[in-house]
């Protein structure tokens, strides 16, 4: 079709046309020839001309349309006789959706009432003011208690003594109505009955047997399997033992509501079961999808992400989502290394199949991301490989004082690098090891990701829905105090006696301390058995305490930050805080940790609206109520009891509002 059929043109007198024309000419002959009442005179005839002009075109259109329109409503009589008996609601419309015709089975449907010249909202149809243009437009409407599949469709219709040629037409829409209840009833049914598949671990369950007295074994193991049994026949499903202490259940999807109703209460259920020393959690793992395979799959990968995220909790993943239930609880220390030794080896092989090594850690680093890198420099270059630490240029106050030292250590010229040369060394046998994050979108720069060949993942924080995928090593442990904790660890079983400078052994050491508050929260054997053996390495205590200090500034700002928070609840401590200081975050964090110390206070959240238009939030508690999944809410993440967000396009008072919010739907509070 052309585009003069497009646009649906109208044919007007020739002669006024010209007429037009002529009085143009005039105004420009008066113009040239300087003659102002002349020119006044044209131009009050050309105006006229032009709305006369207007009116007529306009007039001419109208008339055009709603004789085509008549046309096309006055049918012949075989056409309404064949249109009359479908056995679908079939209606006319005209161009601002009226209805100008409809057949016997919409009177019947309107329950035969007048329906000409009513929109569609007047008669029930909620359809909005969408019209189709070349293709229809399908949507799912419920009218009458009836489920209908709408198709609206555009008509294009000319007048009988228009010229073809000139393209002129006006258009009407065409409604039909296919009933598909039986389709949509049909199709739930099928859906309740789909498959659904979930994999039940028992998180440390070696630790939890062998605390307990070996005649009480068997009953803790029998009461597990009742709970799950159980279970299995409130869901309608098939239970299968894996391992001892692996489970997996086979039900149809209408029991997930079930599961959905209690907030999987068996996650609750289980923990009365445990030792004196250890409660029994669960990571739960289930997976929807229409083909059990691939359910089976989703459930795979939920239980790993359960796991990730630090176990006894339940992830719910389907194609397009995944939805989260329990994590309330701490981590529990897992005191065997035989995870870490495997690591290190897969580490270490990985390592030795690289051209090159780059080292990364998070946007705005902390002494946890450079000592842990420090760490697995020492580890690579001691395999003879090149080795990098990508790091911005830009000042960052946290580990200013460690940067310096590196800096201006000639044994570490060309280690820091920033993101174009990291570039340059990206290719298909580079390794880039991911240190303190596993989430994409706070890596220092997220564009490295797809230019390296391998990809490795250390870190401490519960894996959240957005963690880095496709990683030959995923070495993520929620119990861990820190990423240089578990580096620490690492660095014994790849290499006999490991070189470790002193240097290094004081950054590994302050990003154990700067996690643990100075070992006092989050701390297990393992923490104070990696701390004990960098003392030994030559890590010095006073030498890291520097790395802390703060200048007068940072100190005020902290104590002004500390001075205006207000308590919600009597449990929640929260600071608004506008600050244009380079280490704000550092300050924020710092007063966060500073509010929990005051007495009755479960956990603290400070809100710093930083000078580029963000939001920054720090939020820290004593382990009772989970700031993970409250910032989680909000977009972010951490530990249990240590986590952040950045939030943007917001005030203060907004972002503040959103914090309660979040706050409320987590802990009801």
């Amino acid at each position: 079709m052309s585009k003069k059929e497009k646009t649906g043109n109208r044919s007007f007198p020739v002669w006024m046309i010209i007429l037009d024309v002529l009085l143009v000419l005039a105004v420009l002959a008066a113009i040239f020839l300087k003659d102002w009442m002349m020119i006044v005179v044209v131009v009050v005839l050309a105006l006229a001309a032009f709305g006369i002009t207007f009116y007529l075109v306009r007039d001419n259109d109208l008339r055009f349309r709603q004789r085509v329109l008549d046309q096309a409503v006055d049918l012949g009589t075989e056409y309404q006789q064949y249109m009359s008996q479908w056995e679908y609601p079939f209606v006319l419309l005209s161009s601002t959706l009226r209805v100008v015709w409809y057949n016997e089975s919409f009177r019947r449907l309107m329950k035969y009432q007048e329906c000409k010249g009513k929109q569609l909202e007047e008669l029930g149809i909620v359809w909005g003011t969408d019209k189709p243009d070349w293709d229809p437009i399908t949507k799912q409407i419920h009218l009458a208690d009836i489920d209908f599949k709408a198709v609206m469709t555009q008509v294009r219709l000319r007048d009988k003594t228009d010229n073809p040629v000139e393209g002129s037409f006006t258009e009407v829409y065409s409604l039909s109505l296919q009933d598909i209840t039986r389709e949509l009833v049909l199709e739930r049914e099928n859906l309740e009955q789909q498959s659904v598949v979930s994999l039940i671990y028992v998180d440390n369950y070696d630790q939890i047997v062998g605390s307990m007295d070996e005649n009480l074994r068997p009953l803790l193991e029998a009461n597990i399997y009742r709970s799950l049994s159980d279970l299995s026949t409130t869901l309608n499903g098939i239970m299968t033992r894996l391992e001892r202490d692996r489970f997996q259940i086979i039900f149809p999807r209408r029991s997930l509501e079930t599961l959905y109703g209690n907030h999987f209460a068996i996650l609750e259920e289980v923990k009365r079961l445990g030792s004196e020393r250890y409660q029994t959690t669960l990571s739960i793992g289930v997976g929807v999808d229409k083909e059990i395979e691939t359910a089976r799959r989703y459930a795979r990968m939920g239980v790993d992400l359960a796991l990730g995220r630090g176990g006894d909790q339940a992830v719910v993943k389907t194609k397009d989502s995944q939805k989260f239930f329990g994590g309330m609880s701490t981590s529990v220390e897992n005191t065997t290394r035989v995870r870490a030794r495997l690591t290190a080896y897969a580490l270490k092989e990985l390592i030795e199949a690289s051209d090159r090594v780059l080292i990364m850690g998070h946007a705005n680093p902390d002494l946890d991301a450079f000592g842990s890198a420090l760490g697995l420099y020492r580890a690579v270059y001691e395999m003879n490989k090149p080795v990098n630490i990508v790091m911005s240029v830009e000042k960052h106050a946290a580990v200013d004082y460690l940067y310096k030292q590196v800096s201006e250590n000639k044994l570490y010229q060309g280690l820091l690098i920033d993101k174009e040369e990291a570039l340059r060394y990206c290719g298909p046998n580079t390794l880039l090891i991911l240190t303190d994050v596993n989430r994409r979108v706070i890596v220092q720069y997220g564009e490295i990701l797809d230019h390296v060949g391998s990809l490795a993942v250390i870190d401490h924080h519960r894996a959240a829905a957005d963690a880095v995928s496709g990683a030959a090593i995923s070495y993520v442990e929620p119990f861990a105090s820190s990423a240089s904790e578990m580096v620490t660890e690492l660095l014994q079983y790849m290499m006999e006696n490991p070189p470790i400078s002193s240097l290094e052994a004081d950054g590994l050491f302050a990003g154990i301390a700067l996690d643990t508050k100075n070992f006092t929260v989050k701390t297990g054997v393992r923490t104070f058995e990696a701390a004990a053996y960098l003392r030994r390495k030559g890590a010095d205590a006073v030498r890291v305490r520097k790395m802390f200090k703060n200048d007068m500034g940072d100190y005020k700002a902290k104590a002004m930050v500390v001075a205006g928070a207000e308590v919600w609840k009597d449990e929640i401590a929260i600071a608004t805080w506008s600050s244009q200081l380079p280490n704000a975050s550092t300050v924020a964090a710092q007063a966060s940790d500073e509010l929990l110390d005051i007495h009755g206070i479960l956990a603290s959240f400070v809100i710093t609206e930083m000078d580029h238009q963000q939001i920054n939030i720090s939020a820290r508690s004593l382990g009772e109520i989970n700031v993970q999944l409250i910032m989680e809410e909000l977009g972010g993440g951490g530990h249990l009891s240590m986590a952040g967000a950045q939030l943007k396009g917001l005030s203060l008072e907004e972002a503040k509002e959103k914090v309660l919010q979040a706050i409320h739907t987590v802990t009801g509070l």
